[in-house]
């Protein structure tokens, strides 16, 4: 019994971690809009998608997790372009990490062969505004 109680404590802090910090979005609320530049240097504006809405990913260069799940979205793009297509925003500041800086966004959609818009949020204002608090956090 004594074996489980440490792991139980540890499950249940973790899940009131969690509620803690919730993102500002509820299921059902509408996205926030955005314009941010891609890596192709265009501006990429979410209420120009006429689609039945987005996959919006908050990821970067450096995040362990992020990397891991890399192929993962680029799946999901192959998968729902036509109807849920997927954009990507990095919204971390070089200072604390180089390889997230916007050249570093552009060679690593280039090695990975991106085929959504990878969009750099230099005021980390669009991240704040759906209240992404890590990389990778997924909105639909």
């Amino acid at each position: 019994m004594k074996k489980l109680i440490i792991p139980f404590f540890a499950l249940v802090s973790l899940v009131l971690l969690s509620w803690t910090n919730e993102s500002k979005l509820a299921v059902g609320d509408v996205a926030p809009n955005f314009k941010l530049k891609n890596v192709n240097n265009e501006l990429v504006d979410l209420s120009s998608y006429k689609t039945k809405g987005a996959i919006v990913i908050f990821t970067c260069n450096h995040c362990p997790y992020a990397k891991a799940y890399e192929n993962r979205i680029i799946q999901l793009q192959e998968k729902y372009k036509d109807s849920y297509p997927v954009i990507a925003i990095n919204p971390n500041d070089p200072t604390n990490y180089p390889e997230d800086s916007f050249e570093g966004m552009v060679k690593q959609a280039k090695k990975k062969n991106y085929t959504f818009p990878y969009l750099h949020d230099e005021s980390q204002e669009v991240a704040k505004a759906y209240g992404a608090l890590k990389t990778p956090h997924v909105y639909l």
